[in-house]
């Protein structure tokens, strides 16, 4: 069989192997690969679904070979990685799993890996899962479950919602739509929806967030290409709550690529005065593309680092939502990459950076004015930790209580995980500056 004759089901198989080996081997992100290489669902449930299982399936892998793959075949070794997920977490018929993997090796250039590959598969096609009484995995790095264990006495819970697919939200553009004329085109085309199970009202949702039924690609959804509706994490959308500009006043989004939290701020109050802040151009560039997509451009674009002043024109904010990067452990339903590519070592750097954040941008709020401080993390240390330590290193702080409709209050903040109805895990935090 030559790569042009093998069948479609091959070919994706492979693909899948290709887009893992760029994340495991290469250290790339899944949206990197997927922006440079479209794949096809069932590519991408392979792809994803390793990466959500990856550590039970590296050692169960591990166990079915006689002895390790050479380095050079480490495409071989995650092409039996995606056969064995197959016979483990999905429908496709064992034969049909083994099958179209085993052919996948013709279209690597190494048929030779052929009988090891079905050899593998079979004896795992064979054996159990898991031996009897044996404790589940986490699927999470070493470091990254001792961190959860020390944060959430429910650290097993926790990581097993992490391991599951996040619901699709979407957040109706209602500066091109109304949120009732929406639901009925998604009735009119058959799409099943619901509001967010936390409900409407202080500090819930606004009538603009809807929960798909099923997941679906977003091009596909009524009103996409005009620009009347955008995918977003129901959580996410829970940051305009905390900010509440009266038109003219203006508010600064710190890191606002890739625009999500900004175009919702503009849709909910479009008299503000908005600033758009990040320091890469090209998620800037991004950022410009969906905008005009949703038809916004009343707000301006800075390309510079929000933790120095040299962008500033003087004039105070008097709201400023700071997205701050990262671990973005609160995302990991939605990114099991992180689980493989973040370490330990990484933490330290960005909770370095968030206290730049803030001690830059505290700057440029007026006094009696609000920031936002948010992450996707469910660490403490880059959360409640950051800002018990802003506070404490200065007086003109001054917290602001909130409640959100889902998620628990914490010492500085509000929390939301994976485990709450509808959310990714991110954290909120609001400080008003002190006036004078």
């Amino acid at each position: 069989m030559t790569r042009a004759s093998a069948s479609p089901a091959a070919n994706e198989r492979a693909h899948a192997a290709r887009l893992l080996h760029a994340v495991v081997v290469e250290r790339r992100t899944t949206d990197q690969v997927l922006a440079r290489e479209p794949a096809s669902p069932l590519t991408q449930e392979l792809l994803l679904g390793c990466l959500r299982h990856f550590f039970s399936l590296e050692r169960e892998v591990a166990g079915l070979l006689h002895r390790p793959m050479k380095p050079k075949d480490r495409d071989v070794w995650l092409l039996m990685l995606i056969g064995v997920y197959q016979l483990r977490f999905t429908r496709i018929p064992d034969h049909a799993a083994i099958f179209e993997t085993v052919a996948a090796c013709t279209t690597f250039g190494k048929p030779w890996a052929a009988k090891l590959v079905n050899a593998v598969l079979r004896r795992a096609a064979s054996a159990d899962a898991a031996a009897p009484g044996a404790e589940p995995p986490s699927e999470h790095p070493e470091w990254l479950e001792r961190a959860l264990r020390t944060a959430y006495p429910d650290a097993d819970v926790l990581m097993q919602a992490n391991n599951a697919r996040a619901p699709m939200a979407l957040r109706v553009n209602v500066a091109r739509c109304a949120p009732a004329d929406y639901r009925t085109r998604l009735d009119a085309a058959g799409i099943g929806w619901r509001a967010p199970h936390a409900g409407t009202g202080p500090g819930g949702f606004g009538p603009e967030t809807l929960v798909l039924d099923a997941p679906r690609p977003m091009q596909t959804l009524p009103g996409y290409p005009e620009g009347h509706v955008a995918v977003q994490d129901a959580g996410a959308q829970l940051a305009v709550q905390l900010l509440e500009p009266r038109a003219g006043e203006r508010v600064l989004d710190a890191c606002a690529a890739p625009g999500g939290k900004l175009f919702h701020l503009i849709e909910r109050y479009p008299g503000a005065r908005v600033t758009a802040l990040d320091r890469s151009e090209a998620r800037l560039a991004q950022l410009g593309r969906e905008a005009e997509r949703l038809g916004h451009r009343s707000f301006t674009a800075i390309a510079a680092d929000a933790t120095e002043l040299d962008w500033w024109d003087g004039e105070p904010y008097r709201w400023i939502l700071l997205d701050a990067p990262c671990s973005g452990t609160g995302t990991l339903r939605r990114h099991p990459d992180i689980k493989l590519l973040r370490r330990p070592e990484d933490l330290p750097e960005f909770v370095e950076r968030q206290q730049r954040l803030l001690d830059a941008l505290w700057q440029v709020l007026e006094p009696g004015g609000t920031l936002v401080y948010c992450t996707c993390s469910i660490l403490p240390a880059e959360n409640d930790e950051v800002i018990a330590r802003f506070r404490r290193h200065r007086r003109d702080v001054l917290a602001c209580p909130l409640r959100l409709a889902t998620g628990r209050a914490t010492g500085e903040g509000w929390q939301l995980l994976p485990t709450d109805p509808d959310t990714d895990g991110f954290y909120f935090s609001r400080m008003s500056k002190a006036a004078r």
